[in-house]
């Protein structure tokens, strides 16, 4: 009769943990918790600030796997990370310790190191005096992710261009006076405003109108 008892017991026990099983409240292995969103930074962010939710008095060990460095936050519950400038994908792991020693399971935050943004200006061009380029041979090639947003100086006055061609070509002002007018870059941001490197430079020559003489009769 005991052994009966006993068995019933623990097919009641076994119907119980099946059931919690199919319902989620237990699982059958313990893993990492992770955040569902990846998080993007520009390569070479610093400064940037991770904070998590914990208990009063718990301390965190935070981890990162690839290359940052925990800039400042110790074992509190909001760290500062200094990010390497190179792109790739880290993984930022923090295990919280609360007042009596007990480790809670490992939370983890994929973070990928955007690829910076690149432009590069050329072209030249010549035109008369009053009067703009009409061919766009003035050029900028971007890399990165669209659209990008760029900044430079036309004759020494300040311009900018939102585009999403990796080759974006434009013309000129209209000049009023003559000489070589220079292009230069400024800033460049991407999409997600990271910051890139821009270099190169364009010209215009504008020509000022010929002065003739008046006509002789020889």
């Amino acid at each position: 009769m005991k052994n009966l008892n006993l068995t019933n017991m623990k097919n009641s026990i076994l119907k119980i943990a099946a059931m919690l099983l199919l319902t989620g409240l237990i699982t059958s292995t313990v893993n990492a918790q992770s955040t569902s969103t990846t998080d993007s930074i520009c390569a070479g962010s610093t400064g940037k600030i991770y904070k998590i939710s914990g208990f009063a008095g718990s301390t965190y060990t935070w981890t990162i796997s690839g290359n940052g460095t925990q800039a400042s936050g110790g074992t509190s519950d909001s760290i500062t990370i200094n990010w390497s400038s190179t792109p790739g994908t880290d993984t930022l792991t923090v295990v919280e310790s609360n007042v009596i020693g007990c480790l809670g399971d490992p939370v983890q935050l994929v973070v990928v190191r955007l690829v910076p943004p690149t432009v590069v200006l050329s072209g030249a061009d010549s035109i008369c005096i009053n009067s703009a380029t009409t061919l766009s041979k003035l050029q900028m090639d971007f890399t990165g992710y669209a659209p990008w947003t760029i900044g430079y100086t036309e004759a020494g006055t300040a311009r900018t261009a939102t585009t999403s061609s990796a080759q974006y070509n434009f013309n000129s002002q209209v000049f009023s006076t003559s000489g070589v007018k220079s292009y230069v870059t400024t800033t460049l941001t991407d999409r997600f405003g990271c910051s890139g490197t821009h270099t190169g430079t364009a010209s215009v020559t504008v020509f000022p109108k010929p002065t003739t003489s008046a006509i002789t009769h020889y």
